[in-house]
């Protein structure tokens, strides 16, 4: 086991901020919600705009092979990780939504989702989980120290697979 920090990085995503300086140079782009983050896909039926500055635009555009983590929301979901696969090109994500940049070498992005909805993944998240009345959260340390398995690259795309070819039929 390895912590996900050793072999990803995480990139935050954009706080709306109706206060926000917009003097200078900005760029208005789409951008995801927690809403558009679910465990097995990205919902893209209803996708909003943010006008940003262009330094902020760069440091929160999604590449394709992000994991994208959402930060709150009922305990069930926590860090639940869908993969980004740049179907809108450009497009940035709500600070609630963490984008997870694996190194590709060392973790394969599709093995990592598939981790989150795992028993494994789903009782780390549940029990390092913050709850309060309505709402749980996670936090960037919290997603960083999840312990995963780490065997080859190879292995774990052959293990994808494998899952994919298993529960064609299921859904």
């Amino acid at each position: 086991l390895v912590r996900l920090g050793y072999v990803c990085r995480l990139q935050s995503g954009v706080t709306v901020d109706g206060n926000r300086d917009l003097r200078g140079d900005v760029v208005t782009r789409p951008y995801l919600r927690v809403a558009n983050v679910q465990a097995t896909r990205v919902v893209l039926d209803s996708i909003s705009e943010i006008t940003v500055p262009r330094s902020v635009a760069d440091r929160s555009t999604l590449r394709p092979g992000d994991v994208l983590m959402t930060e709150g929301g009922d305990l069930d979901k926590l860090g639940r990780g869908t993969v980004w696969r740049g179907e809108i090109p450009d497009c940035l994500h709500q600070n609630h939504v963490f984008a997870i940049r694996p190194n590709p070498e060392k973790l394969d992005a599709d093995y990592l989702s598939l981790l989150t909805r795992s028993v494994h993944g789903r009782c780390y998240f549940e029990s390092t989980g913050v709850r309060t009345t309505n709402l749980a959260s996670t936090s960037s340390s919290k997603i960083l120290g999840f312990p995963i398995p780490l065997p080859s690259v190879e292995r774990q795309r052959s293990m994808v697979e494998e899952i994919r070819k298993k529960s064609e039929g299921i859904q």
